[in-house]
């Protein structure tokens, strides 16, 4: 079916056929498509590489319905987290070799696209795999950690003592925040719709939890910060949601809006963010991985914890390639706890 057809050692001289996801119109999930396609060879600093599993993200809904920052080019391929080894270089990478195992950080173009059996990528997007994570758990690092990071430590500056607030907190992005909150020492607590997650989540060590659908999210808040207020929200929801934590601000907070699961108008409210000296941050991670620099950081932050073992991706469900779009279904019904996997047979 795919590339592997064609024996290893010839990969540098032959060109790699194999099947990828792609879409050529917006629209719902109907648009996707298993497609076959003749992979071009990797430029410069790219990447060529054999995916064994790819993660899934709201973003990539958001990129085939036509709502992301990122606008497609049509024919457009879909998804930036896999995990893979290496068969082609580009004349200018240094970092990597045929045979390495890597993994991707999602970035802000429209050119690449991961989900598939083979994806090319900049070497500034890769790492190695760490070893001491399984193919499915790596896959699922950069998306949620560098999201977090980003948020947690250049746009707001926490810090030990700090109360987080993380709304969505089952979702993989939530999870990553918590974990890296909780690592630097911020006391997190975390919000749910519905009591069907909380015994899951409090295994997963999250022990100040707020059930949306039947408690008072302000007023647990306050109860939970001892009068505080919170100094950090992570939202993914936005639209009316905002208006059940902005009186649980403390002074001089700040609020990431990093998601859009409320499909209603988020309203800017200046007089509770003016009465509170809070800011309110309509945040994305491509707008921080562009800069090299800081992209380094993070890259070294974040696997120093992982091969200490304090930070570990939480997989909900892995599905087949075959089945990738019952992994979308899944991800739309928001059952999981974790991130969605796609495991790559060829």
């Amino acid at each position: 079916m795919g590339g592997w057809l064609i024996p290893f050692q010839n990969l540098n001289s032959m060109k790699i056929n194999c099947n990828v996801i792609r879409f050529h119109e917006c629209g719902e999930l109907d648009v996707l498509n298993m497609e076959n396609v003749t992979m071009d060879d990797p430029m410069n600093d790219e990447v060529l590489f054999k995916v064994d599993a790819f993660a899934l993200n709201r973003a990539d809904v958001l990129h085939y319905q036509g709502f992301h920052t990122t606008l497609p080019n049509f024919p457009s391929r879909i998804g930036s987290e896999a995990t893979g080894e290496v068969v082609k270089v580009g004349s200018k990478v240094t970092d990597f070799k045929v045979g390495d195992r890597v993994t991707s950080i999602p970035f802000n173009t429209p050119k690449y696209g991961v989900q598939g059996e083979y994806a090319v990528v900049p070497q500034d997007y890769l790492t190695k795999a760490p070893e001491n994570l399984t193919v499915e758990e790596a896959c699922s690092i950069w998306m949620q950690y560098s999201t977090a990071y980003f948020a947690l430590f250049h746009v707001g500056s926490v810090k030990k003592g700090d109360y987080v607030f993380i709304p969505a907190i089952s979702s993989s992005a939530g999870y990553g925040c918590f974990e890296l909150a909780r690592d630097a020492g911020a006391i997190t607590i975390g919000s749910t719709r519905t009591s069907t997650k909380k015994k899951e989540l409090e295994q997963l060590g999250i022990n100040h939890l707020i059930i949306t659908k039947d408690e008072n999210v302000e007023k647990r808040l306050m109860e939970l910060t001892k009068g505080d207020g919170v100094s950090f929200v992570y939202d993914p929801v936005a639209g009316a949601f905002c208006n059940e934590y902005l009186e649980a601000l403390s002074r001089g907070a700040v609020v990431i809006i990093y998601g859009l699961l409320d499909p209603n108008p988020t309203l800017f409210p200046l007089v509770p963010l003016i009465r509170k000296k809070a800011i309110m941050d309509a945040y994305s991670q491509f707008n921080h991985v562009e800069d090299i620099d800081k992209l380094i950081e993070c890259k070294a932050y974040v696997l120093k914890r992982i091969k200490k073992g304090n930070l570990k991706p939480i997989v909900s469900k892995v599905f087949d390639y075959k089945d990738y779009k019952k992994a979308y279904e899944y991800m739309l019904s928001n059952q999981q706890v974790g991130k969605i996997v796609v495991k790559v047979k060829n």
